[in-house]
């Protein structure tokens, strides 16, 4: 009776052992709990996420600040960019330059398609072209290091007076156009001359003192005068009226009897063929951009403020004189010297 006890009892220990086998080898099911707690992954305490890239172009405007050309001065183009006849990347293309060439600036910028545009023109047809990209540029202002860097700066704008500002105006912290621009002051805006005048990048530069904003607040900036006949600024007298300059003559053209060249201009306004040199002389005629002419005399006369050439027109006969412009605005486009 006793043997089969020990056998019953030793069966048992053996099912028992089956059993427990059985439950180690199943898989679990996990909890709710369980199931949240891994679904949420933690990050260590010293990870930190990357910053995002930061645009260089602004989405407010969707162009980068334009560069600091000057509207009627020369700009210098890289080769292998395309103008176009419009300020957009669909427009037609007018004109292609394989290598750098300098051109004269007539208008600008306009912001389209995330790009700055200029109006360019002196060499082919004239279009539009981008200036690039911050670290890519294309078009550079150009400053002749063979002739003088300023004119003569106005006489009528002194320290210690006050000035006009003819057009909208940038006042930047130094006297250059890379100079971190302070504020804008527009055009028909009286600010007291502080310093002066400081010759840089082509033009004689003011020191001024500017509002910034409606604030009530002032800053002390460097201010561009302008070219001779396309002045920034005009000086004004103790009673605040404007003071006309006398605009001497600077160096002309190295041009000689027989030199050809062919009027050009981006103001939209003919240049006029008179019977005399000046400016008050009656109007042989109106000549349209591209108009080619040749030169009579090598002499020029100084006059009103210019050099005048006497010229004869190659499609009419016509013969008179004609007024070269200033620098950074010639009104020749030179074909042969």
């Amino acid at each position: 009776m006793r043997i089969y006890s020990v056998r019953i009892y030793y069966a048992l220990l053996l099912l028992l052992g089956v059993f427990a086998a059985l439950l180690v080898g199943m898989p679990t099911v996990p909890s709710a709990a369980q199931t949240a707690a891994t679904a949420t992954i933690k990050l260590p305490p010293t990870f930190t996420p990357p910053p995002s890239a930061i645009p260089l172009i602004t989405p407010a405007t969707g162009c980068a600040a334009p560069l600091p050309l000057i509207i009627g001065g020369d700009v210098l183009l890289r080769g292998g960019v395309n103008v176009r006849s419009e300020a957009s990347l669909s427009a037609g293309l007018v004109n292609y330059y394989p290598t750098q060439v300098r051109l004269h600036l007539g208008d600008g910028p306009r912001c389209v398609s995330g790009y700055n545009w200029w109006y360019v023109s002196g060499v082919g047809h004239p279009g539009w072209v981008v200036e690039g990209t911050p670290g890519r540029y294309f078009l550079q202002q150009f400053i002749d290091p063979n002739t003088t860097n300023c004119a003569a700066p106005l006489e009528t704008v002194q320290v210690g007076a006050l000035l006009r500002t003819v057009t909208g105006s940038r006042v930047r912290e130094t006297p250059s156009n890379d100079g971190f621009v302070l504020t804008v002051v527009l055009n028909d805006v009286q600010l007291p001359v502080i310093d002066g005048p400081t010759c840089a990048d082509g033009l004689n530069w003011w020191k001024v003192r500017a509002p910034a904003g409606n604030s009530g607040v002032t800053v002390d900036g460097w201010l561009a005068e302008g070219f001779p006949g396309e002045y920034f600024i005009e000086g004004l007298t103790a009673s605040g009226q404007a003071v006309e300059p006398a605009i001497n003559c600077l160096a002309a053209l190295r041009l000689s009897a027989g030199s050809r060249a062919a009027v050009t201009y981006t103001d939209g306004v003919p240049r006029r063929l008179r019977s005399a040199p000046s400016a008050s002389a009656p109007v042989v005629a109106e000549l349209l951009d591209g108009i080619a002419f040749e030169v009579i005399d090598g002499n020029s006369v100084c006059a009103d403020g210019y050099n005048w050439w006497q010229v004869q027109i190659l499609t009419t006969g016509l013969t008179g004189w004609l007024a070269e412009g200033r620098p950074g605005n010639y009104w020749f486009e030179v074909l042969i010297r």
